[in-house]
């Protein structure tokens, strides 16, 4: 007999069986059981039910028995029937400047995927790499790096993975068996993922980082966010690099057809038009005013990013479709949902509560509050969406950090950047997933590098915040 089938109104359909079920009765489970408990000390009403709203979110960002847009849906509506806030401080996330921005840089984003400049800058960045194998992974990092400081990181390794793929096959590269693949497309997926920090146009955790700040009173503007991230980022690609090329060292020394190889594909590609170079044009002169229009003149990022994404579409670079099939509206819910989370927690006193457990625990110790906020932060990342993990944490890992004595921006920063940096599962980030559709490494060569460069980014965090951050004047 088959299983009952729950079906949900919403665009596309959407079917619940049994098991998914069995995946939901766990969250509500938990959270009921955290309503229940005796109520500590210190802690409120409506601190205990934001722990409650916690304790339901985080196992349904894991299971994912329902869409993740849904869930946001859930986070935000829960503290509504629990008592915990009003509708008016719970929908005001949706105007938070942030959201904005991230529908801003997905409309750029979309139009860079549709301009031939990706590629013609990724065959430049191997072609640097001359004839040596070691440097071609190195290469291939730092293109998916840069471009994700242009572009959500997902969007660059779907368009990276096919140049890389066409690469390895011309060179002979043989899909499982060669150690030189292996190292090419994982490394393309990694060098994503840590690019993805560089600013606040690599991912959704970055603005969402961002709003978070602002709310706090913090002002984080896009030079800023690259003050604080590059180091980060350049440290992290050269341990990884070191990394990879230890752990998949490659079988030949040289190969001397790599640089025809790129030299017939950028032959190859189509002359750039006049609407291309104008569209290229606008994307640069958006990516310039991101950097300098907030330090001179103090323009918003929100505002650049909006005003960017209609002028991307006023030249050609885009078509409306484009937009409404792009923008993954589902994480916009999932976004409203994270910000009401951090609010809430914040507001019912609930997040001061449980750093200042922590921060007895820690006695208030920098090298400790900075080693568990990263720790704890990579652990939730590696199993649930970025976004999820850095809504989650955002509240408490700058409670904490406060309830230390140490800047809130430093607590923020952290979390926001250590939950970019997944690297061991499928799951963990999209660019695991697409790289490994490639067919050239398996689940088990993912795993045995990603534990691995899960220690040496550990390490990378950790000496940015404690040493560079420090001598900037950070804390």
């Amino acid at each position: 007999m088959q299983g009952a089938r729950i079906h949900l109104l919403i665009p596309g359909g959407y079917h619940m069986d049994r098991r998914q079920l069995g995946k939901l009765s766990l969250p509500v489970l938990l959270m009921l059981s955290v309503l229940a408990l005796p109520r500590p000390d210190g802690l409120s009403y409506e601190g205990q039910a934001m722990f409650a709203v916690l304790a339901f979110s985080i196992p349904m960002f894991l299971l994912q028995p329902i869409p993740l847009g849904l869930v946001g849906v859930l986070v935000m509506v829960l503290p509504l029937i629990l008592g915990a806030a009003d509708v008016g401080s719970t929908f005001s996330a949706f105007g938070n400047p942030a959201v904005f921005f991230l529908i801003g840089a997905f409309m750029i984003s979309a139009a860079m995927e549709k301009t031939p400049l990706h590629r013609r800058i990724s065959l430049l960045f191997l072609r640097t790499a001359g004839s040596s194998p070691r440097m071609l992974v190195l290469f291939t990092m730092l293109s998916g790096a840069f471009l994700s400081f242009l572009m959500p990181e997902h969007g660059v390794i779907v368009l990276l993975v096919p140049i890389i793929t066409y690469v390895a096959a011309s060179i002979g590269l043989v899909p499982l068996r060669s150690n030189l693949g292996k190292g090419m497309l994982i490394g393309a997926a990694y060098g994503c993922t840590i690019g993805s920090l560089g600013t606040p146009l690599g991912g959704a955790r970055n603005p969402l980082t961002i709003g978070f700040l602002i709310s706090r009173g913090i002002e984080v503007n896009f030079l800023r966010w690259m003050e604080l991230s590059l180091p980060l980022v350049l440290l992290s690609i050269l341990l990884v690099w070191g990394m990879l090329v230890l752990i998949f060292p490659p079988e030949m020394k040289r190969i001397k057809t790599i640089p025809q190889v790129l030299e017939d594909e950028l032959g190859g590609l189509p002359p750039v038009t006049g609407r291309n170079l104008l569209v290229s044009l606008t994307l640069l002169l958006i990516i310039a005013s991101f950097i300098i229009l907030p330090s001179l003149f103090g323009v918003d990022l929100t505002l650049i990013a909006l005003i960017g994404g209609v002028a991307i579409f006023l030249v050609g670079g885009m078509r409306w479709e484009d937009v409404e099939s792009r923008i993954p509206w589902g994480i916009i819910l999932l976004y409203g949902g994270a910000i009401t989370l951090g609010v809430h927690l914040i507001e019912s006193g609930g997040a001061s509560f449980l750093a200042d457990r922590i921060v007895d625990i820690t006695g208030g110790s920098p090298f400790l509050s900075i080693l568990l906020v990263v720790i704890l932060t990579k652990l939730l990342t590696e199993f649930m969406s970025n976004t999820a993990a850095v809504s989650v944490l955002l509240p408490i890992g700058s409670a904490v950090f406060l309830a230390a004595g140490l800047p809130v921006e430093m607590g923020a920063m952290l979390v926001g950047l250590s939950g970019g940096l997944a690297f061991m599962f499928l799951i963990s980030t999209p660019g695991n997933l697409i790289s490994f559709t490639s067919g050239y490494f398996s689940q088990k060569d993912l795993l045995k590098a990603g534990l691995l460069v899960n220690l040496v980014t550990i390490a990378a965090v950790f000496l940015t915040a404690y040493t560079y951050w420090k001598l900037i004047g950070v804390w």
